[in-house]
């Protein structure tokens, strides 16, 4: 069994409820290893003695401090070399082997739907089987937490000036992704104290051997913020809309890469579309231009419809993709959610073995 683990860790206390009629009490009990999607704990105690939970029991487990809860059940019961139980982990909490995918989602301008595709595309993405997580990285205004009617207690905030960790400010977000909240008032890394950046950095980098995707919603323009993290991504999705204003604000983020990492090939997602007929001019026009004047590969993605229930939904602080699953917007999104995730879609950084948060610090140096 591995010494470690994300989130359990040896020596961690765990509080569980049997869902049964035969054990009704509350049971603690200590976390002794993780293994794949396997979790160890000692056999629990009653008035002293051993309570032996039989296979198959369903149980609803706490984790330390109660930041999270799941629901488990007895897979085995087992006395070498100590009495013991192995719980069965939801996939989102298994043990992982391979590092994080790191995708930028980002935009030439606000406006264009950049976070609605990223919350949508988070929940495509868990409903799949990834393990996702979404960092809200519009720092100082972050508003995902907002448009998903979500009031967490903790944001980054609270890791910078050493008040947290960063999984104490984690929380679920719909559909099955999780959220880090960005918090309003962020400084900017770029305008972080060192030791401030390095505290945030070096939280996020828990999640790169836990998650299986993280999405990094930037804030919109030609920061030194969505500069950096678009150029330290596995992946980069840049979002426009056909309006000529909004290409042309989306081109200006492309030659800024370019003129960083001249092997860069971007995603290109078109939203609001009239039509897949407007969508392939569009989209042909874009990589025309840029190849022409770049010398510059560009992968169309996909498109998303110009639909009413997106901002209906949005109003009602709900992701589409969860109330109108069969709208038109979101069968589009559930498509190029499929091209994305196909296995000969390729990774876009030069420099992928380091790691996306060892990038970015060489990237803020």
């Amino acid at each position: 069994m591995p010494d470690k683990h994300i989130f359990l860790r040896p020596g961690d206390r765990i509080n569980f409820k049997a869902v049964s009629p035969l054990y009704r009490e509350k049971y603690e009990a200590e976390v002794m290893g993780v293994k794949d999607s396997t979790l160890f704990v000692s056999m629990p105690l009653s008035q002293g003695k051993l309570v032996l939970l039989s296979t198959g029991t369903p149980l609803e487990v706490t984790c330390p401090y109660g930041r999270f809860s799941f629901a488990s059940e007895v897979l085995k019961r087992d006395f070498q070399p100590s009495p013991h139980l192995v719980l069965q982990l939801p996939y989102y909490l298994s043990a992982k082997k391979n590092r994080a995918r790191v995708i930028t989602v980002t935009s030439g301008k606000g406006g264009v739907g950049k976070t609605t595709f990223t919350i949508n595309f988070a929940i495509n993405l868990a409903q799949k089987g990834y393990r996702v997580f979404v960092m809200d990285a519009d720092l100082g205004t972050a508003n995902i937490d907002v448009l998903l009617n979500i009031q967490p207690k903790y944001n980054l905030n609270h890791v910078i000036n050493r008040e947290k960790e960063l999984l104490d400010i984690v929380v679920e977000g719909p559909g099955g992704f999780h959220l880090i909240p960005g918090g309003s008032g962020v400084l900017s890394l770029a305008d972080m104290e060192e030791w401030q950046f390095n505290r945030v950095i070096s939280g996020l980098q828990t999640l790169e051997d836990y998650a299986d995707i993280i999405l990094i919603d930037t804030g919109a323009g030609l920061g030194k913020n969505v500069i950096n993290f678009a150029l330290a991504a596995d992946n980069i999705i840049i979002i426009t809309t056909p309006e000529p204003h909004s290409i042309t604000d989306a081109y200006a983020v492309v030659k800024v890469l370019n003129q960083q990492n001249k092997n860069l090939v971007p995603y290109l997602v078109l939203n609001r579309v009239e039509s897949a007929k407007e969508y392939r001019a569009v989209a042909t026009k874009i990589e025309q231009v840029i190849y022409r004047f770049l010398g510059m590969k560009i992968s169309p993605l996909g498109y998303v419809l110009d639909d009413p229930v997106v901002p209906k939904a949005n109003r009602r602080l709900e992701p589409f993709s969860l109330s109108h699953p069969s709208s038109s917007a979101a069968r589009c999104l559930q498509a190029l959610t499929d091209k994305f995730v196909q296995p000969e879609q390729p990774i876009s950084s030069s420099f992928s073995e380091l790691g996306f948060f060892n990038r970015l610090k060489e990237l803020f140096k």
